[in-house]
């Protein structure tokens, strides 16, 4: 959705800033920071005990290291120096690379409230707690400015929101099942988001299907 040129100066401009502030290496776990540097979105999350990382160092290369079943998205998408992909039950998994990219000395980033308690409790286990740095100010100092593409997708995101809404209280009626209502939104914010995504982000490979929307999330009321 946005030119590679984009992600590699968000990357150039992190490592000047990791350099400024005496992080040798940043460890980049949360989704949406992810896509912030790298262009690439997978769809196996942490949800799916499947983690994503973004390795930067800021005098060497980015490494992005991602389940093989999202191998075609991230060589399509991701704007980095390597890939290293990993598999259910072979090795070490996720954790294969991380000894070697970390190293035995170097002072490592990390966003301490947004790391998968799975990743931080393998990376405590490696690093020596001297070695940390919390790389959040850095990292929500530069997505707190917004660029004109992403403000536009946050008002594409709002008009979508719009539709699912307006669709939802459409489908409120007496004796009509909740999960008809977040049916009824669920199908309205898909067909919104196919729409925009057709009309302003052609070769676009985000899907716009809308899911686990459910309205109530617990209670004798879910129905």
């Amino acid at each position: 959705m946005n030119s590679p040129e984009l992600f590699s100066g968000r990357l150039n401009q992190l490592r000047k800033r990791l350099a400024d502030s005496g992080v040798d290496t940043a460890v980049i776990t949360d989704d949406d920071s992810v896509y912030y540097y790298s262009g690439y979105y997978g769809y196996l999350h942490m949800d799916f005990g499947r983690p994503t990382l973004l390795v930067v160092s800021a005098e060497g290369e980015t490494v992005l290291i991602t389940p093989t079943m999202e191998q075609s998205l991230a060589e399509s998408l991701a704007v980095v120096d390597r890939i290293e992909l990993w598999n259910d039950g072979m090795g070490a998994e996720w954790r294969e690379a991380l000894p070697g990219l970390l190293g035995a000395t170097a002072a490592i980033g990390i966003e301490p409230n947004l790391i998968p308690p799975p990743v931080r409790t393998f990376i405590d286990s490696i690093v020596e707690p001297k070695r940390y740095r919390d790389l959040t100010p850095i990292v929500s100092d530069m997505r707190m400015i917004k660029s004109p593409e992403e403000l536009k997708i946050a008002r594409h995101a709002g008009e979508v929101g719009i539709a699912m809404m307006e669709a939802g209280r459409s489908a409120i009626k007496e004796g009509v099942a909740e999960y008809e209502v977040a049916l009824a939104a669920t199908t309205a914010g898909t067909h919104k988001a196919a729409e925009l995504l057709r009309t302003h982000y052609a070769g676009s490979q985000m899907s716009p299907s809308i899911h686990f929307m459910q309205i109530l999330a617990s209670g004798q009321e879910i129905t």
